[in-house]
C-alpha cells in the first residue's frame, strides 16, 4: 500500500508525472487477515486512495485539454498531496490497530476528495464556456 501511495505522490507533484498519464489504479487489496473492523477501514482507504487516483487524473486531463494551465492546476494538486498525507496518517492508524480511528479518518477524506472532484469539474465546466 505505501509503495502505491509513494507513486501517486510522485505523480502528484509538478513535473514529475501529472501532466503525463496517471497510472489507473482499478483495485486494491485487503488482507484477509485483518478483523472485520480492519477489512472494512482498508476498503475504505482504498476507496480513498482510488479517489484521488481518479480527481488527479481530472486535473492532468484539464491541462491537457487546455482548459487549465500547470499554474491552476496547482492548486488543486496541493490540496490533492495533503489529502494523499492525510490518507497515509489513516494507514498508520489502521496498521496499529485503530481501526475505528482510520476508518473514519478514510471516510472523511473520501467526502473531502469527493468534493474537491466536483469543484475541479465545476470549474473546468466554467472555463469551457
Amino acid at each position: 500500500m505505501r509503495k502505491l501511495l509513494c507513486a501517486i505522490v510522485l505523480a502528484l507533484l509538478p513535473g514529475c508525472g501529472v501532466f503525463g498519464p496517471v497510472q489507473p489504479v482499478t483495485s486494491m487489496s485487503v488482507p484477509t487477515t485483518l478483523p472485520e473492523a480492519g477489512r472494512e477501514a482498508q476498503n475504505v482507504i482504498n476507496e480513498a486512495t482510488l479517489a484521488i487516483t481518479a480527481a488527479a487524473n481530472v486535473v492532468r486531463l484539464n491541462v491537457k485539454d487546455e482548459i487549465w494551465t500547470k499554474a491552476q492546476a496547482q492548486g488543486y494538486l496541493d490540496k490533492l498531496a495533503g489529502y494523499l498525507k492525510d490518507i497515509d496518517r489513516a494507514q498508520d492508524a489502521l496498521d496499529l490497530g485503530n481501526f475505528t480511528s482510520a476508518k473514519a479518518q478514510a471516510d472523511l477524506l473520501s467526502s473531502l476528495i469527493l468534493i474537491l472532484h466536483r469543484e475541479a469539474a465545476a470549474q473546468a465546466r466554467k472555463e469551457m464556456k
